[in-house]
């Protein structure tokens, strides 16, 4: 005769976890999460939208991703490891006859954390191709010394929260019209990352705009 195994219920035999947010967002209780003890939380990644964080309906764009990086009790806290503006988003932005600057390059902040960020310029219209490279130039000049001289607890803040964005605004239009400057994503560099990842980072940064091409050569003679 078979002898039935006992089937163990596997939620009664997780613990559950209250995750916390980091400190620049006031160690908000995020979430809820079972998990069977401190070695399955630990290291585990968790994404929402920072809505869901600031409880500010203007934030519904913007997904946080975060990295339990300590465990007390039943208590999870965590650590910032990037951002990104939702794609739908990104697409209410470009219109039609704006020229736009991507930008994608790493920094590293003064604590010695590196992270990739990739930004977005909007023109106001058309940009010649010295204008462009301008822009990136300068773009890239105040983003590595912007970090090198602040820590990461004052600058990722300062970049989701939208404070970079408007002090790039307010010096890069001084080169050409705009119609918005924004970061669109950061990626903290970590030892988890994956060969996917630096194949995506390679990807990202065929974007930035460093030679003419041969016909804005041609333009920028005839002007």
């Amino acid at each position: 005769m078979a002898v039935r195994k006992k089937m163990v219920d596997s939620w009664k035999s997780k613990a559950w976890y209250q995750v916390v947010a980091p400190n620049f967002f006031k160690a908000a209780e995020i979430a809820l999460i079972p998990a069977q003890d401190d070695e399955h939380m630990l290291n585990r990644i968790i994404e929402l939208p920072m809505k869901e964080i600031t409880h500010d309906f203007n934030h519904m764009y913007i997904s946080v991703r975060l990295r339990v990086s300590e465990i007390k009790g039943k208590t999870a806290y965590t650590k910032f490891i990037g951002h990104s503006l939702s794609r739908e988003y990104v697409r209410t932005l470009v219109r039609r006859r704006h020229d736009v600057v991507n930008a994608v390059f790493s920094v590293a902040t003064k604590d010695g954390l590196e992270f990739r960020v990739k930004i977005l310029v909007l023109a106001g219209g058309k940009l010649s191709a010295p204008k462009k490279k301008a822009l990136y130039n300068l773009l890239k000049t105040e983003v590595t010394n912007r970090a090198s001289n602040t820590d990461s607890s004052t600058l990722i803040p300062d970049i989701v929260f939208g404070k970079v964005s408007a002090e790039l605004f307010q010096k890069l239009k001084k080169i050409a019209a705009l119609k918005r400057v924004d970061v669109l994503k950061t990626r903290l560099k970590e030892e988890f990352d994956t060969v996917a990842e630096a194949e995506e980072e390679k990807v990202e940064g065929a974007e930035t705009p460093v030679e003419e091409t041969a016909e804005e050569k041609a333009e920028e003679a005839k002007a």
